[in-house]
């Protein structure tokens, strides 16, 4: 048994120097999952669909329901400003609508009417329907504000039987279970959010509540929206929280969480807002300038809430931060170049995720294999530096990695004392198979599930100080790896030696 044994799974934690907080709370951890007290690699994915001819920006699974009959169907919004059909089977798409935005960044709704489903989307030029026709064909739906100016929609969502669609300026509300129409006399209306000098971003809903994300703040919806709109019905601002990427607002259980304008992720739950990624200092990843900020994008999925941003020195969407609802941690996920995401209804058809590509014309398949769409998933952990005793240097004797048996793979593991990388010339770090132990009947070999694989123990003169730091850089292809802990043996020895000062 080890003198001390120690998990990884805690927060993040870039804020405190390296020789302070909790030993559990790594300094980096990059594409390793921490949930259930094990660091686990991400599942990784593959391509379905690759003739897409323009980078993908919006991705929307539509399920018809027509006689009983379920008529699934994925569509995609290219760069280029063209909707496409997606045969996943063939492996092929194609175009449905072209002559559209370019460069957008769209966002859509389904609406449900008897046993019709209608898809509604936006792309910051116009608002088009789709009813579920053979043909695929989507109708521009006229939106024009009180002056009779056509409207730039930016972000539309369903509530309460009415369909509400965002500009910049202002919320504009359908009729009573008529979603195309907006300028009833007595049934639709449209508000000014705010002063009118903020933009709006994004809609959300918690419950019964809706809310828009403004950068002046978020407002929320108040006022009798079931039957005729009352003369009460008002926009007021509940918080001055402000966000910054309006794809990014994506509720989250009982709250909405998204990027706010300090570069943080932060979450509202109808009545506070809350910091999410305060020790992990997203805001020194995320690249900032605008064209880039608007290309983050965010799913909730396996209770994970996943933000695909682009990175500082990059120009496409390459890193993600998933946050943990369960375990309210952050980890790091790179290398999936995630443009947009979609799940499925599981209520309707199987369940799957399926990925825009940032880097590609390509959708891809979540879930499968363990490489990113034929790419190796790198993986990197730094630990906080381990005092077994403050104060003391010391001796370790024996290091313990507790694995769970994955395979007859290696993976390297380094260390490093006292805060300072070992010397490279030396062997400061050991190679850990991933088989598990195993016994011997007859000639049959049988795997032990979940122990100790034995213990490494470091060379003397790479094995003495105070602390000690583990590290693992790992780009094996297609190598899975279950990490439990490390367990480390210490003999303490004398505090360091004194030396004198002055004249």
């Amino acid at each position: 048994m080890a003198d001390i044994f120690i998990k990884f799974t805690g927060i993040i934690n870039r804020r405190l120097p390296s020789d302070e907080g909790e030993a559990s709370d790594p300094i980096l951890r990059e594409n390793w999952l921490a949930r259930d007290g094990v660091l686990k690699k991400p599942q990784g994915n593959e391509s379905v669909v690759t003739d897409l001819g323009s980078i993908p920006r919006w991705i929307q699974r539509y399920s018809s329901i027509e006689s009983s009959v379920v008529s699934p169907k994925t569509f995609v919004y290219t760069e280029n400003g063209k909707i496409r059909v997606l045969d996943d089977n063939a492996g092929t798409s194609s175009e449905v609508k072209d002559q559209l935005n370019t460069n957008a960044y769209p966002k859509s709704q389904l609406f449900k009417t008897g046993e019709q489903n209608k898809m509604f989307i936006v792309d910051g030029e116009g608002l088009y329907s789709h009813d579920g026709n053979n043909d695929n064909t989507f109708i521009k739906v006229d939106l024009v504000d009180s002056d009779g100016n056509s409207v730039e929609p930016i972000d539309v969502i369903e509530h309460k039987d009415r369909l509400i669609v965002i500009s910049k300026t202002s919320i504009f509300i359908s009729k009573n279970l008529e979603p195309e129409v907006f300028d009833d006399a007595t049934d639709s209306i449209q508000i000014i959010v705010g002063s009118g000098r903020g933009s709006n971003l994004a809609l959300g809903k918690i419950e019964d509540k809706l809310y828009i994300f403004n950068s002046e703040g978020i407002y929320g919806l108040d006022g009798d929206v079931i039957s005729a709109l009352a003369s009460t019905f008002e926009v007021r601002l509940v918080d001055e929280r402000k966000i910054i990427a309006g794809r990014t607002a994506v509720t989250v259980e009982k709250a909405i969480v998204f990027l706010a304008d300090d570069f943080e992720l932060w979450s509202w739950n109808g009545s506070t807002s809350e910091l999410l990624t305060y020790e992990l200092k997203l805001k020194d990843f995320v690249n900032t300038y605008r064209d880039k900020v608007d290309k983050a994008t965010a799913i909730y999925e396996n209770n994970y809430y996943k933000m695909s941003f682009v990175q500082k020195g990059d120009s496409e969407p390459n890193v993600e931060v998933w946050w943990d609802a369960f375990e309210n941690k952050c980890d790091i996920v790179k290398g999936r170049h995630v443009a947009c995401s979609m799940k499925t209804d599981p209520n309707t058809e199987n369940q799957y995720v399926q990925l825009g590509m940032s880097n590609k014309n390509t959708i891809t398949q979540d879930y499968r294999e363990a490489l990113f769409n034929g790419d190796t998933i790198a993986t990197r952990l730094r630990t906080r530096d381990i005092t077994p005793k403050s104060g003391q240097n010391g001796r370790f004797l024996a290091f313990y990695p507790k694995f769970s048996p994955t395979g007859n793979r290696d993976i390297i593991i380094r260390y490093l004392l006292d805060g300072r990388l070992s010397n490279p010339t030396d062997t400061a770090h050991f190679t850990h198979n991933l088989r598990g132990e195993t016994t011997t009947l007859g000639f049959i070999e049988i795997t032990n599930q979940g122990q100790f694989t034995g213990r490494y123990r470091p060379k003397i003169k790479c094995s003495r100080g105070e602390s000690v730091a583990f590290e693992i850089i790992e780009a094996t292809a297609s190598l899975k790896a279950d990490f439990l802990g490390m367990g480390i043996d210490f003999l303490a020895k004398f505090k360091s030696k004194g030396s004198k000062v002055g004249a």
